[in-house]
């Protein structure tokens, strides 16, 4: 038996404001975005990956 005379009704959750959805949804699209070039980049043949990664290096300018 409770102490209470009127108990009280169960708290409800609060929903996440719209800007915290907002942020989350962008946040998930660029992780997304992220991953899916690294598998693309993973996927490569590796002398693919070699000339792609020596593109990509800055040239050293005496």
């Amino acid at each position: 038996m409770t102490d209470q005379l009127f108990p009280r009704q169960p708290r409800r959750m609060l929903q996440p404001r719209k800007s915290q959805l907002r942020d989350q949804l962008a946040q998930a699209a660029s992780e997304i975005e992220r991953l899916r070039a690294e598998n693309e980049r993973l996927r490569a043949p590796w002398w693919r990956r070699i000339t792609l990664s020596r593109r990509r290096a800055p040239k050293d300018i005496a």
